[in-house]
C-alpha cells in the first residue's frame, strides 16, 4: 500500500482517477458478464437464435479487449488514456445492453 501510495504521488494520479477508473472497469466487466447471463438465459429458454446470440459474443470479446487493453495502458502509468478508453466502452455497453433486452421481449420473427 505504502509504494501505491509513492507511484500515485510521484505519477501526479490522484485517488479520485483511481476510482474513476476502477468504476469504469467494474462496469465493463459486469456487463460482459451479464451479457454472458443473458445469452445463457436467451439459449436456455429460446434457442438457438443466431443473431443475437452474435451480438452477445461479440460484445462479450470487444469488452474483454478494452478492458485488458485499459489495464495495460494504467499499468504502464497512463491512468487517463485508461480512464478515456474505459469510457468509450462503458457508454455503449449500457446502451446494447438495453436493446439486447428489448430484443429479448420482443424477439424477430424470422418467418
Amino acid at each position: 500500500m505504502i509504494r501505491g501510495a509513492r507511484e500515485r504521488r510521484a505519477s501526479g494520479t490522484g485517488k479520485a482517477t483511481e476510482i474513476l477508473a476502477s468504476g469504469l472497469a467494474s462496469i465493463n466487466i459486469a456487463g460482459a458478464l451479464g451479457l454472458g447471463w443473458l445469452a445463457a438465459r436467451m439459449l436456455f429458454y429460446d434457442g438457438l437464435m443466431v443473431v443475437e446470440l452474435a451480438i452477445c459474443a461479440g460484445l462479450i470479446a470487444a469488452l474483454a479487449i478494452v478492458t485488458g487493453g485499459a489495464f495495460a495502458l494504467k499499468r504502464r502509468g497512463r491512468t487517463k488514456a485508461a480512464i478515456a478508453v474505459l469510457t468509450v466502452a462503458a457508454l455503449p455497453t449500457i446502451a446494447v445492453f438495453g436493446f439486447l433486452l428489448y430484443l429479448d421481449s420482443n424477439p424477430i420473427d424470422m418467418r
